[in-house]
């Protein structure tokens, strides 16, 4: 459980720091700090203050452990921020937050939803970078004057669309597939 609260994390998501850490950090072996030093390009004196607000926001985790000579070297990962929570997983690949679950896991639920935003606006200064060739990120809004059973279809179908998106994939054995995230957020 994090340490921090949704203030301190909200200024973690917006630390460029942070943004490298967690980008260097997706391997399951983890890194040392010399090698993520190495990577990111964050002196040693600056990296253990923000891998230690990371730990503690659970944005980090420690992998392994090796002793070196009278010391004890940590490797850091931050693969499992792409693992999805059972106990809020619907059928197939889709998250669904119940009422429920979100009332007994508020900081929690306010914590991936930035962590995901944080990502979505990562991929997008990425393909910025890249220029106007690449359309692998995008973010859609919509306003809608509903009926409450209107709202509620909307929901129905939009996850029945997600959770059938590999299976109506018009390509399903293309050797050239990639990981696609999509966040669906309605207020």
């Amino acid at each position: 459980m994090t340490k921090v609260t949704v203030e301190q994390f909200a200024k973690l998501m917006v630390d460029n720091k942070v943004s490298r850490i967690l980008k260097a950090t997706r391997s399951n072996e983890g890194l040392t700090p010399k090698e993520i030093s190495r990577i990111t390009k964050i002196p040693n004196n600056q990296l253990y203050y923000t891998l230690k607000k990371m730990l503690d926001a659970d944005l980090l985790e420690i992998v392994k452990q090796k002793k070196v000579k009278n010391l004890t070297e940590n490797y850091y990962s931050s693969s499992f921020l792409n693992e999805k929570p059972n106990e809020i997983t619907d059928s197939d690949n889709t998250l669904n937050f119940s009422v429920d679950w979100i009332q007994e896991h508020a900081e929690q639920t306010l914590q991936l939803i930035m962590l995901q935003h944080h990502e979505l606006i990562e991929a997008l200064k990425e393909e910025i970078k890249m220029g106007k060739d690449v359309k692998k990120a995008f973010s859609s809004h919509g306003d809608f004057d509903l009926s409450t059973e209107g709202e509620e279809k909307l929901v129905k179908d939009l996850f029945k669309v997600m959770n059938d998106a590999e299976k109506n994939d018009p390509n399903p054995k293309s050797e050239n597939k990639r990981h696609v995230k999509v966040q669906f957020e309605k207020w």
